[in-house]
């Protein structure tokens, strides 16, 4: 059964448009009921209680603090920021902004690993470089969506990912936010404020701060990932791990499978080699036999534009998605490790 999401607004129209256009929406991950009234509500919740309740203008005072949903989130007049985004939402963002945000914030009971369960972490490394590697990531963690919960990652000191045509400069946040709260010990319940989707894949926008990738060393990077994992019930991440990560052994030791993209020319074989010399020279030989070492199709990338604008998000995904790289993600997915080298 599906988590139920109560809306109350008092704009009558307004809510009706919006549990009109979510009920609609093809793969929504809850079921939606809209209260007239919050004496409506009271009576509906005698019997049957929501997981979410998103009350509208002027239905906060209405509302005992026992109601008894599961959390309760609030449309706002003005653009919520800082602690305020956790549990509000701009009632004019878009009715596509707002059901990603309710989706973000509402998880079936049966979408974290269960008991005898554990995290799996896939991480894309290589010494090569133009070989596809963040586009296979990309695609590769948007495949193994749909198969268990899954996070994308990208600790590229400049990586880029389209950002949200719609968001302002001071709504943007990226894994350089995420880091700072989670030095601080102040990350608890803020996932959902920098979690961004495309058809199906979760992520964080890259870090905006190259530094704050490189202060990171694998160990730090590793515990990162496991408090997300635990904040966002994720079964699994998908890492895009550059360069700029201080020590990438101990991210390659925590890793369940190791792909390393190569292109075919000698220079980028010898990085390759050499980088599962160091691998064994370490002590990390274990980690050496993990590589699992493939060539994707050459090229890659968007042409640039004439008037040298760059892709917009739908391009970007569309291209990554329906691309070649793809069919790559679905076959190592499907194979045994063993036959990707």
């Amino acid at each position: 059964m599906k988590p139920l999401v109560g809306i109350l607004d008092h704009e009558k129209e307004y809510g009706e448009r919006l549990a009109a256009f979510i009920a609609k929406q093809p793969s929504v991950p809850f079921d939606v009921v809209l209260f007239s009234s919050a004496e409506k509500l009271r009576e509906y919740m005698r019997s049957k209680k929501p997981d979410l309740l998103l009350l509208g203008l002027g239905s906060e005072g209405e509302i005992p603090e026992d109601i008894g949903a599961a959390r309760k989130m609030y449309l706002t007049e003005e653009r919520p920021c800082g602690a305020a985004a956790d549990d509000s939402i701009w009632r004019y963002s878009g009715a596509h902004e707002i059901l990603r945000q309710l989706s973000l914030r509402i998880r079936p009971a049966a979408a974290h690993p269960g008991e005898g369960e554990r995290l799996q972490i896939f991480t894309v490394y290589s010494p090569a470089t133009r070989c596809r590697k963040t586009e296979f990531s990309i695609a590769l963690a948007r495949r193994m969506s749909d198969r268990a919960r899954t996070l994308f990652i990208t600790f590229e000191e400049y990586g880029y990912i389209p950002s949200v045509t719609d968001l302002t400069a001071e709504a943007m946040t990226d894994l350089s936010d995420v880091i700072f709260y989670v030095g601080q010990g102040a990350f608890a319940g803020k996932l959902p404020r920098f979690l961004q989707q495309a058809e199906g894949l979760e992520f964080i926008a890259p870090v905006r701060c190259p530094q704050d990738i490189r202060t990171l060393d694998g160990a730090e990077a590793v515990a990162l990932l496991r408090i997300l994992a635990a904040e966002g019930k994720y079964d699994c991440i998908v890492v895009d791990a550059g360069h700029a990560l201080g020590d990438v052994r101990p991210l390659l030791a925590a890793s369940d499978r190791i792909f390393v993209p190569s292109r075919r020319d000698v220079i980028s074989a010898a990085r390759v080699e050499a980088f599962r010399s160091f691998l064994v020279a370490s002590g990390c030989a274990q980690e050496a036999e993990k590589l699992e070492v493939m060539h994707l199709p050459e090229g890659g990338g968007l042409l640039e534009r004439p008037d040298g604008g760059r892709p917009g998000r739908q391009e970007f995904f569309t291209h990554v998605f329906e691309g070649e790289v793809m069919e790559h993600a679905e076959r190592v997915l499907r194979e045994d490790p063993c036959a990707v080298s």
